[in-house]
C-alpha cells in the first residue's frame, strides 16, 4: 500500500493565513513597541522563505503577546481624521479603516487617505508607513486596514523649521547634518520621542528646511534612501535602519500619492529628525560585512529570528533592485553579521 501524498503548502497561501490569524494581535506590546509580525512575515515571504519557516517565526514572535488582550471592538466613524494621534482611538480607527477598505477597496482607500496620513509620516518611527507598505505588498485587505489604522493612531506631524535665504545642495546639507547631529543628544527611550524632542533643537531648526528641493518626489526618495544606506554602512545604527526601511516603504507607496505638493518638506523634516534621534556615534573605520553575496545574505535573513534583521535585508534587496547596488548589499551584510 502506498502512502497518500499531500501537496506542500503554498508560501502565498501560508502568508495570507498567518496574516488572517495575526489580526487578533494588538498593534503594540510592552511599552509602545510596534508589532512587527505582519511586516516580518511579508519580508520573509518576499525573500523566499518556506511555509514552515514563516509558521515557525509566527509561533515564536506571537509569544510576545501572551497575556495581552485583543483590541476592543468599536464602531466606525466618518470623521476619523479628527482621531489622528489620539491615544485611545485605535479601536475606532481600526473599525473605520476596515469599513473604508471593505467599501472602497485597497486602491481607492490608499489614494483617498494618503494626503491625510503623509503629514504624520514620522508615526511610531515610520512604522505606520512601513506597515502599510508591507500590507499593500501582501495584498491582504484586513492587514491594509490595520496598518492604516496604526498610522493614523500614531500619526506624528513635525513642525516646520527656519527657511534660510540660501538652501543647500544635498552634499553640503548631508555633511552639515552628520556634523551638527553630534552636538544634539537626547535620553528619550523611544525613537518617536527623540524625533519630537529634536524638532525643538537648534540643529533641526537650522537644517530641516534648508535642503534644496529635488526635481520631483521620486528623486527625493531615491536620494534620501541612498544617504540613509551610506550612513548605516559608515556606522550601523538602529534608528538609521528604520530610515532605510522607511524610505523603501515610501517608494513602495508612491504610486498612490496623487499630488506631490508639500510632500518633500514633510519627508525631509522627518529624515532630519530621525537622524538626530539616531544619536549616531561615528566610527573611525567603517565595519566590513562577513557575508558579501545576496544569496548568503538572504539565507541569513530568512534564518534570523530578529524581525529588524529580516526587514532590513528585505528592504535592501528591494532598494538594490530599484536603484542599483549602491550601499544596499553592504548594509544588509552588516545587519546579518
Amino acid at each position: 500500500m502506498t502512502a497518500t501524498s499531500h501537496p506542500s503548502p503554498n508560501p502565498s497561501d501560508t502568508l495570507q493565513l498567518l496574516l488572517d490569524v495575526q489580526q487578533q494581535l494588538p498593534a503594540e506590546y510592552q511599552d509602545q513597541l510596534t508589532n512587527h509580525l505582519p511586516m516580518a512575515l511579508q519580508s520573509l515571504h518576499s525573500l523566499g522563505a518556506s511555509p514552515e519557516r514563516m509558521q515557525a517565526f509566527y509561533a515564536a514572535y506571537a509569544k510576545r503577546f501572551d497575556g495581552m488582550q485583543t483590541a476592543a471592538v468599536a464602531q466606525p466613524v466618518a470623521d476619523w481624521r479628527s482621531l489622528r494621534g489620539q491615544p485611545n482611538a485605535y479601536p475606532t480607527l481600526l473599525a473605520s479603516m476596515c469599513a473604508l477598505v471593505a467599501h472602497d477597496g485597497i486602491d481607492a482607500t490608499l489614494r483617498a487617505l494618503m494626503p491625510d496620513l503623509l503629514p504624520g509620516v514620522a508615526a511610531a518611527a515610520f512604522h505606520g508607513l512601513i506597515r502599510t507598505a508591507h500590507a499593500v505588498q501582501s495584498d491582504h485587505a484586513g492587514e491594509v486596514a490595520a496598518a492604516l489604522a496604526y498610522w493614523a493612531w500614531r500619526w506624528q506631524p513635525l513642525t516646520p523649521a527656519q527657511v534660510p535665504a540660501d538652501r543647500m545642495p544635498l552634499s553640503a546639507w548631508s555633511e552639515a547634518l552628520v556634523r551638527e547631529a553630534q552636538a544634539w543628544r537626547s535620553d528619550g527611550s523611544l525613537i518617536y520621542i527623540r524625533m519630537d524632542q529634536a524638532t525643538r533643537g537648534a540643529v533641526y531648526q537650522s537644517l530641516a528646511d534648508a535642503l534644496l528641493p529635488f526635481v520631483d518626489l521620486q528623486s527625493a526618495i531615491a536620494s534620501l534612501a541612498a544617504l540613509a544606506a551610506e550612513r548605516y554602512v559608515a556606522s550601523p545604527n538602529f534608528t538609521v535602519l528604520h530610515m532605510i526601511t522607511g524610505m523603501r516603504a515610501l517608494r513602495a507607496l508612491s504610486p498612490w500619492i496623487e499630488s506631490e505638493e508639500g510632500v518633500q518638506p514633510i519627508l525631509i523634516r522627518a529624515f532630519t529628525a530621525a537622524y538626530l534621534a539616531a544619536r549616531v556615534v561615528p566610527l573611525a573605520l567603517a565595519p566590513e560585512p562577513h557575508l558579501r553575496t545576496w544569496p548568503e545574505v538572504i539565507a541569513a535573513g530568512i534564518a534570523s529570528d530578529d524581525d529588524h534583521v529580516i526587514k532590513l535585508v528585505h528592504a535592501c534587496r528591494e532598494e538594490a533592485s530599484a536603484y542599483g547596488e549602491g550601499n544596499y548589499l553592504r548594509a544588509a551584510g552588516l545587519v546579518v553579521g
